[in-house]
């Protein structure tokens, strides 16, 4: 090595180290979350609802008849009968999208898809699948882990955003809910026919007054005529069919009384009631014919007849329905809430009632619009929010807050007896806050 080259190697080390000592080493970014952003991201987390349970339903014995999706016979579902599934999600939910979810179904070794047909309170989903012919399982069916199947669409916690867990773990062979899709299928049958409601005061029903009942199969029938015959003192009354439930087992029935009607002793059923006006009376699959055969349903000593009577209506409930907040708990302006009011019997209206709202400290008033689409006993109000609305405790509803406004709201059966406007005040609903402001989230 030459002096010179040796020299200027020496000074080369020499000044890159004097230029290291000289110049900081950069600080790594800090990608650490902070306290207050873990517990935002933790709560988000905790914040999305989640399945808590899939089930087949509940037995008869536990007495809710939503839940009740036993086989109509034994153990065994048969052609055209309907196993229903459940998903019990942990909090609220909300559906979206065109095609329905599904549930994924092993009957024996064949999967097959119960299709979502509605819920109950926002946190319930309910499924059903109709046993075909092929269907076979003689060990129970059962439910794979995450069978929940969305289609494209989305389930998500009620601001719309979060979507929700699906996961779940297997549901094992059930062995009261095997499957036999067989043709020889025996006919279904009158299980039960029962009165529904009690007049509105003491033991007799009034002018106006709806008599409601059921007719209730063993199994899922198809008809669309059918009556049912009805003994009030020495005539035949028909109520009317109006909706049906529980995979077709449920037929409901209503008859109002009218001015003639009288029976002192309780009103009855005859033996073999069930009537046809036309067609038939089948199973799902129209092939096999229902038996319609039944005992009398003797005479309701508290359930007699006076068509002469006609008492003011009453109010029963008054409520908030149908147009919960579009995002979470919180009504934004422009939002409308809707407010029922049910009478024991048919009302009509005139004129322009109101009923008072309260909101936050200040009254407001929702605009009367129709009638109950389901029950024409219930009449309907609107109200749609204002910037300054404020309530964070949820709207509630005064005692006696019904306003004529120089409208009448009286008996439909005689438009002469004005309706008894008194209630009781709703307490106020944490599910429908207010935020009038353009700004509420």
């Amino acid at each position: 090595m030459s002096e010179t080259w040796g020299g200027r190697y020496l000074i080369g080390v020499f000044f890159l180290l004097a230029l290291a000592s000289c110049t900081s080493k950069p600080t790594p970014p800090d990608t650490s979350l902070s306290a207050a952003e873990t517990s935002a991201q933790a709560q988000d987390a905790a914040s999305a609802p989640a399945i808590s349970s899939i089930f087949f339903g509940a037995s008869p014995a536990q007495g809710d008849p939503y839940l009740d999706t036993s086989p109509a016979r034994g153990d065994t579902y048969e052609l055209g009968e309907t196993v229903v599934v459940f998903v019990q999600f942990d909090g609220p939910v909300k559906r979206t999208g065109d095609d329905l979810p599904q549930v994924a179904l092993m009957i024996g070794a064949e999967t097959q898809y119960a299709t979502y047909t509605g819920g109950r309170n926002k946190d319930l989903y309910r499924f059903e699948y109709t046993v075909q012919e092929p269907d076979r399982d003689e060990d129970g069916i059962s439910l794979p882990a995450n069978a929940l199947i969305l289609n494209g669409g989305t389930i998500t916690a009620t601001d719309g955003t979060t979507d929700a867990d699906l996961t779940h773990a297997p549901v094992g062979p059930e062995r009261d809910r095997k499957v036999d899709g067989g043709s020889d299928v025996p006919p279904p049958r009158v299980e039960a026919i029962t009165f529904d409601t009690s007049p509105a005061r003491g033991d007799t029903y009034e002018l106006g007054e709806r008599i409601e009942m059921s007719v209730v199969f063993d199994g899922p029938v198809e008809t669309e005529d059918l009556q049912v015959a009805l003994t009030i003192g020495t005539e035949t009354r028909y109520p009317i069919l109006y909706a049906t439930a529980m995979g077709r087992h449920y037929y409901y029935f209503e008859y109002t009384v009218q001015e003639g009607d009288r029976d002192e002793d309780g009103i009855s059923i005859p033996a073999n009631a069930v009537l046809l006006n036309s067609g038939a009376v089948t199973d799902p699959s129209g092939t096999v014919d229902a038996d319609l055969t039944h005992g009398e349903v003797a005479a309701d000593a508290g359930r007699k007849v006076n068509g002469s009577l006609a008492s003011p209506p009453a109010v029963k409930r008054v409520y908030m329905f149908s147009s919960p907040p579009t995002k979470g708990d919180i009504y934004g302006p422009g939002e409308t809430v809707q407010v029922g009011v049910r009478f024991d019997r048919v009302v009509t209206v005139t004129g322009n009632p109101l009923m008072a709202l309260t909101i936050g400290t200040q009254t407001r008033h929702a605009a009367f619009y129709g009638y109950g689409y389901y029950d024409d006993r219930v009449i309907a109000f609107s109200y749609v929010v204002q910037e300054g609305d404020r309530d964070e405790d949820g709207i509630s509803i005064p005692a006696n807050a019904l306003i004529l406004n120089g409208g009448t709201i009286a008996l439909a059966a005689d438009s002469t007896i004005d309706a008894d406007l008194t209630h009781a005040a709703a307490n106020p609903d944490p599910t429908r806050k207010v935020s009038g402001s353009t700004d509420s989230p």
